[in-house]
């Protein structure tokens, strides 16, 4: 009461005396660093003297957002409150931090206080990759993604209930991302076969523990088997080119010829069998039993056989042969018909 009187009336005077002071923080009227549990309401207070009186206000370090709470499903939050309270309901794990009150009354300097607000609950575990491969002689890393606060105490366990710690085959690494935020890291040197199975990571605090679970599995390696580079032979079908040469005597011999590709190629195999396709059963049946009597019948005719020419002494007798030997039997009929 006294102390506050005092600063009344020292307010008075600098005011009739048109003095200016500077603002400072008054530590008794100003909260101190919190701790609270995770849902729970908080309030902070900051007050400051001075001439003209300081006007305070606040804000998180790092520039983060200050959540006042939900109005409705909508969040209110600001980047600055001005004011002597700052009142928080319900806070979560992400409004753990820093805070700063600043008071100033545009006589330099400006002041400021850090309240470190903790938000305590109990660990939470993320496994980003539950199963994890690796090659027999190589270097695997197992991790877990943990929040917790305070900092709770970290292990991993084995498969055979082995706790681990740091040697030559294991490394144990955490590395801090938050106040609250922890990656939990296990390097296992040079793979063995003891080594695959499950690991679990472990934290615990106050509030609660909580555990992870990781996989090593090995990783099978396959090999591929190169394509053979033998040589093979193709056989495309030859057609016999039979030509005719004329001789100087007046008669024509047949001279065959090799090596020109059969009109029947490849190519109009796969024409007549796509048109065979869209004929009927029957007609395909029919359509190959008339082949095959024509080859029948081209196989039959002599191999050796010769064309007949109109310039052969042998092709005109014998028809002359044939007219004669007929006039003669009508004549002798005839004859015999008669008598």
């Amino acid at each position: 009461m006294f102390f506050t009187k005092l600063l009344v009336d020292d307010t008075v005077f600098l005011r009739n005396m048109n003095c200016k002071v500077p603002p400072s923080i008054l530590e008794a009227d100003t909260s101190t660093d919190t701790v609270v549990e995770e849902r729970a309401k908080v309030s902070l207070r900051c007050s400051a003297s001075g001439y003209p009186p300081p006007q305070v206000s606040w804000r998180r370090e790092k520039s983060k957002d200050i959540n006042l709470g939900s109005v409705g499903n909508t969040k209110n939050i600001v980047q600055r409150v001005e004011g002597e309270y700052l009142n928080l309901t319900q806070v979560t794990r992400e409004d753990m931090g820093a805070y700063l009150c600043i008071a100033k009354n545009g006589v330099p300097p400006s002041v400021s206080k850090r309240i470190l607000l903790q938000v305590n609950f109990s660990p939470k575990i993320k496994v980003a990759n539950q199963m994890v491969y690796a090659v027999g002689g190589s270097e695997a890393v197992l991790g877990c993604n943990l929040e917790a606060s305070p900092r709770p105490l970290t292990s991993w366990i084995r498969h055979d209930d082995v706790v681990l710690i740091n040697n030559h085959k294991f490394e144990i690494i955490e590395k801090e991302e938050d106040s609250y935020k922890i990656i939990m890291q296990l390097k296992i040197r040079n793979v063995s076969d003891n080594d695959f199975g499950h690991y679990k990571c472990l934290a615990k605090n106050t509030f609660g523990d909580k555990e992870g679970f990781v996989r090593l599995i090995e990783q099978i390696t396959t090999t591929t088997t190169a394509m053979s580079t033998i040589p093979y032979r193709v056989f495309i079908p030859i057609q016999r080119v039979v030509t005719e040469s004329h001789t100087s005597e007046g008669t024509t011999i047949d001279k065959k010829e090799y090596g020109a590709p059969t009109t029947n190629s490849l190519r109009d195999e796969s024409q007549v069998v796509s048109s065979e396709k869209q004929l009927g059963p029957g007609k395909v049946e029919s359509r190959l039993e008339d082949e095959t009597q024509q080859r029948r019948t081209v196989d039959q005719r002599p191999k050796n056989a010769k064309k007949s020419t109109s310039g052969s002494n042998k092709s005109f007798f014998v028809p002359c042969l044939v007219l004669y030997a007929a006039a003669s039997f009508n004549l002798i009929s005839n004859y015999l018909l008669r008598a």
